[in-house]
């Protein structure tokens, strides 16, 4: 009987510590392994917003009998796709390896979605002979298949990787043969994928530099949405890209206004390369603004992401107050980001308390009622072992009065035995700790950076918000005793920001912007005196740097936007 307490107690013990540690976020597979499609697809979900938990799904999936081959790359692509792209060379690892596997090559679909796979992380991580190598294997499948169109997309991708590993011309030339190929076909299909194709080409050139070029191949995007919106019902083709109906105009609405802006941008670039009293200067600006109201005017223009994407623009028509308000709102944004950020893991923190301090407490009452249980059961036995002795010692006593009947009857010295027994019961100890503190380091506000990406967007408000970045003598050592954390938190905060490489490269932006501000602002001051104004100690690197980034000097900026 004590062993059933006991095991009961475990049992019951351990169901309540596995479902305190797996909260709300306990996933039921209802027994059955599910199809791989539908297993990949609710793991990808779980991947946008909770990566670690969409592995843990991926482990279940493999326990529940899954092979081994799918679950892996399942994996593969939640490292690609999720985890802020620190996991992309384990992805690529992990798909290289299943290429290998005689299923790869023996299942033409497994094969195809290990390559899809292995193309996107190789292309996230930038690894443009690895994209060369597996995109040219996957176009050849896609041929294979009779899929031309998804080969004429993965030949687009080839061309971008190409003029990456310097073969320009090559790489332009292979974009134009796919632009061609799709070129006329009411499909939605071709549509979509002449459109990326001439997205890509556009950046290629804004890359080269050959601003000019770009003209032509936005208008051509527009064109082809011009006709996709006017006769809507000649593109429809049934495939998954397709959009419905109510999200048409959405779809339409986003290319059309990315053209716009690099119609904007490029002749906004053609014009500082105009003589100011030109009248190809004067044209040039014109169309700039024009396609930059168009833009500013649209759905997608009025969104934090597209007004970041015209901030180039905006600097070269010199409309610094629009740049202003722009940097200013995505500031805001970052820092709100920030602190909803902290307020999630600060509820998460106090659920994952909660939810720790209820178990222990059930536990507490299951231990306390298992222990009554345990002394109950021991009272029982000793209360039955003594009523056998005091039996015994009666037969004993009439015994001794049968064989003994001369002698004088006397009762047993002592009156009732009771049994001695000695037991000693030690309550347990416990100490329960109620005190819960996370790792990481402190910034100078007090609160905790929980990842490098926190940490970069509070450094980043604070030295906004004091503009630090105006005293000469701030930097990379300044910086690490202002916010009291390691150099290593710094480099890795701002290497994974994906917006500057180090926080010298931040700074420095932040000084150029405010010199961009006083050059225009303030027509009096000289260059070295906007210079000394906006942080820098040497006039020849405010202007230097000025050039790198806006491609012109300080002087020629202020003059075109003097006369623009």
């Amino acid at each position: 009987m004590l062993k059933r307490y006991l095991y009961i107690i475990g049992v019951t013990a351990g169901l309540v510590v596995t479902g305190c540690a797996d909260g709300h976020d306990s996933q039921k597979h209802g027994g059955a392994v599910l199809d791989v499609k539908q297993a990949a697809a609710r793991v990808m979900k779980l991947a946008a917003d909770r990566p670690e938990q969409a592995l843990q799904t991926i482990d279940s999936l493999r326990a529940e009998g899954m092979a081994v081959y799918e679950t892996d790359w399942l994996r593969a692509k939640v490292y690609c796709q999720s985890l802020e792209g620190t996991r992309l060379d384990s992805a690529i690892a992990i798909c290289e390896r299943l290429m290998l596997l005689d299923v790869a090559r023996e299942n033409r679909e497994y094969r195809q979605d290990v390559l899809e796979t292995l193309v996107n992380a190789c292309r996230r991580n930038n690894d443009d002979e690895r994209i060369l190598r597996w995109t040219a294997e996957l176009v050849t499948l896609f041929h294979e298949n009779g899929d031309e169109t998804e080969a004429l997309r993965s030949e687009a991708e080839m061309g971008v990787a190409l003029t990456h590993t310097g073969h320009l011309e090559e790489g332009l030339a292979k974009i134009d043969s796919v632009i061609a190929a799709l070129d006329g076909k009411r499909k939605f299909n071709e549509l979509d994928a002449s459109l990326i194709a001439l997205k890509r080409k556009v950046g290629i050139l804004n890359e080269a530099g050959r601003h000019a070029d770009i003209i032509p191949v936005a208008q051509s995007m527009l064109d082809r949405l011009a006709d996709y919106e006017q006769y809507p019902d000649s593109y429809r083709d049934g495939t998954y890209r397709e959009p419905a109906d109510e999200d048409r105009a959405g779809y339409i609405d986003f290319y059309r206004n990315r053209a716009y802006g690099y119609l904007a941008e490029a002749y906004a670039r053609h014009s500082v390369k105009c003589r100011v009293e030109s009248a190809e200067f004067a044209t040039a600006t014109d169309s700039a603004r024009h396609y930059l109201a168009l833009y500013e005017q649209s759905g997608y223009g009025r969104t934090q992401a597209g007004r970041h994407f015209i901030v180039p623009t905006l600097c070269l028509l010199g409309e610094s107050a629009k740049m202003d308000s722009i940097f200013q709102d995505l500031d805001e944004a970052r820092f709100r980001a920030y602190e909803q950020q902290i307020e999630i893991e600060r509820e998460q923190d106090a659920s994952a308390r909660k939810n720790i301090i209820i178990g222990f407490c059930v536990l507490l009452v299951l231990l306390v009622a298992g222990f009554a249980a345990y002394l109950l059961h021991q009272r029982s036995v000793l209360r039955r072992t003594n009523h056998v002795l005091v039996s015994q010692i009666a037969e004993a006593a009439a015994l001794q009065h049968v064989q003994a009947p001369e002698a004088p009857l006397s009762s047993p010295e002592g009156g009732t035995i009771v049994p001695s027994t000695s037991q000693t019961n030690e309550a347990p100890s416990e100490a329960v700790g109620g005190a819960f503190s996370s790792g990481g380091e402190r910034g100078a506000s007090g609160a905790l950076v929980a990842s490098p990406s926190d940490l970069f967007r509070h450094m980043q408000a604070v030295i906004l918000r004091e503009q630090l970045y105006l005293d000469p003598a701030f930097d990379r050592q300044a910086a690490i005793r202002r916010f009291n954390i390691s150099k290593e938190r710094v480099g890795s905060a701002f290497a994974q920001s994906g917006d500057f490489s180090s926080i010298s490269d931040f700074i420095r932006d932040c000084r150029l912007r405010h010199g961009c501000d006083l050059l225009l602002s303030h027509p009096q001051m000289t260059v070295s005196e906007v210079a000394q104004q906006s942080g820098f100690i040497h006039a020849s690197t405010f202007s230097t740097d000025f050039k790198n980034k806006y491609l012109l000097t300080p002087t020629a900026y202020r003059e075109a936007n003097i006369h623009s």
